[in-house]
């Protein structure tokens, strides 16, 4: 997908330049300006947000899907590879909770009952006069 200018941006697609801008400064319209202040604007964010103009030859719906499929492709594998490798520690990390709940419990048995060991509790009063 290339980037557009927003005088090309009005051309092709069904947007006057005051409601682009006011879209573009609300945030309705994501884009970036370049080094000299112009904005560019993603095609794919207008064809998101307003309809292309009719007879517009310039912006092909139709091509869009095949544009970038090897980009695509070797993008999807890596994403792939990413979410493997994530399942892989989410397995290891549920394994490592599951070990750690195991010894807790094991420590928790070995502690005395709560309580044990103590005389009646005295209130603050008594503590403090000495009675």
């Amino acid at each position: 997908m290339g980037k557009v200018s927003v005088r090309e941006a009005v051309k092709h697609y069904q947007v006057s330049r005051p409601t682009l801008m006011k879209h573009l400064k609300e945030g309705k319209l994501s884009a970036n300006k370049d080094g000299q202040g112009t904005w560019e604007i993603d095609q794919s964010e207008l064809t998101r947000v307003y309809k292309p103009r009719e007879g517009n030859d310039h912006v092909d719906q139709s091509d869009l899907p095949t544009l970038n499929s090897s980009i695509n492709s070797n993008e999807n594998s890596l994403l792939q590879v990413k979410l493997d490798a994530a399942m892989e520690t989410i397995e290891r990390l549920e394994t490592d909770k599951a070990d750690w709940k195991q010894q807790a419990q094991s420590l928790a048995r070995l502690m005395p009952p709560e309580g044990a060991g103590e005389g009646p509790r005295r209130s603050l009063w008594s503590r403090i006069k000495g009675g």
